[in-house]
């Protein structure tokens, strides 16, 4: 990925996931928490060199991209190592005053990595409907906003915090991010939107 390109979803993409996780915190705990955002260039050039160390290396085990880089490693695995460079790269910080801190602010990095890499791939999927030109799935998902998840069993986490739960643990546990096991995942909610999309465009025809 060019830097230009990382820097485009940096804006679009990982500082929205961000803003969406520190929405849901309200002003008190921000303050009781001493609740910090990092920014910068900096930690923005350490997450995109966190991000190259999870894609070479996966390219490196597992894939043949030829001698001149021309078979790219696909949408999924960018967001996957996306994801990956913010387990690594912690983005908001507070103090661990208590005991009983809320699950929300200890997950919010975790939130983050999730939602950024779910950002990444829904602009990557409006970009593919345009090259199609397939300007009617485009609008649709346009309005959607972002992808939506299946519903989950009567008596499970639901599907996101499930997920955010699982990169939580297994970060605190000192497990490996498995970059390729996430890319799948991301497939599946991505081809679960393009079907929710395909019946959106078929019932808007067939009125």
């Amino acid at each position: 990925m060019l830097r230009e390109d990382f820097n485009y979803l940096w804006e679009q993409g990982i500082k929205q996931a961000v803003c969406n996780v520190v929405e849901e915190i309200s002003e008190n705990q921000k303050k009781r928490y001493d609740i910090c955002v990092d920014l910068s260039d900096e930690v923005q050039e350490r997450v995109y060199n966190a991000y190259n160390d999870y894609r070479l290396l996966i390219r490196k085990q597992y894939f043949d991209v030829g001698e001149k880089d021309e078979k790219r490693i696909d949408g999924h695995k960018i967001c996957a190592c996306i994801t990956g460079a913010l387990l690594d790269v912690k983005l908001i910080s507070f103090q661990l005053k208590e005991t009983n801190i809320p699950l929300q602010i200890l997950y919010s990095n975790y939130a983050v990595a999730f939602l950024a890499g779910m950002h990444v791939m829904y602009l990557l999927l409006l970009s593919d409907y345009l090259k199609e030109e397939d300007y009617d799935s485009f609008r649709e998902l346009d309005n959607q906003k972002t992808f939506i998840f299946p519903e989950t069993s009567a008596g499970h986490d639901p599907y996101v915090q499930g997920r955010i739960k699982t990169l939580a643990l297994n970060d605190i546990y000192g497990n490996d991010f498995d970059v390729l096991t996430y890319a799948d995942m991301l497939y599946w909610i991505e081809l679960y939107n393009k079907h929710v999309i395909y019946e959106k465009v078929n019932n808007l025809k067939n009125q």
